[in-house]
């Protein structure tokens, strides 16, 4: 028997009282839904207790379509450790003038044109 991933058990076992159903009248979805976001939950792995309802609603999709292989952890994407050509590109300061100069030299360049 091949091993089921914990987090796929956990996630079927939050579902379960959606994925039990064998059938599901309109609206009663986002009813439970709301009723499980609502609970508190020892979430492996982490300090957070609550689950939110699109998250419910992605777990409960995965499971319809692939079932509990779709609840698995899926592995993040890893970033790559070398610097790209962009990152390595040096920053040239822009300079500016502050408001205070600008209204300054605006005031000035007015001055000299009047006269």
């Amino acid at each position: 028997m091949r091993d089921i991933d914990p987090m796929a058990l956990f996630r079927l076992s939050v579902l379960g009282p959606i994925v039990s159903r064998e059938r599901l009248e309109r609206g009663e979805l986002l009813q439970l839904l709301r009723q499980l976001a609502r609970q508190e939950y020892a979430i492996p792995g982490s300090r957070r207790r609550h689950i939110s309802e699109r998250t419910l609603q992605t777990w409960y999709y995965a499971w319809r379509r692939d079932g509990v292989k779709g609840l698995a952890s899926q592995p993040r994407v890893r970033i790559p450790r070398k610097p790209n050509a962009h990152s390595t590109l040096k920053r040239t300061p822009i300079p500016r003038l502050s408001e205070h100069a600008f209204h300054a030299q605006a005031n000035a360049a007015d001055v000299a044109t009047r006269a």
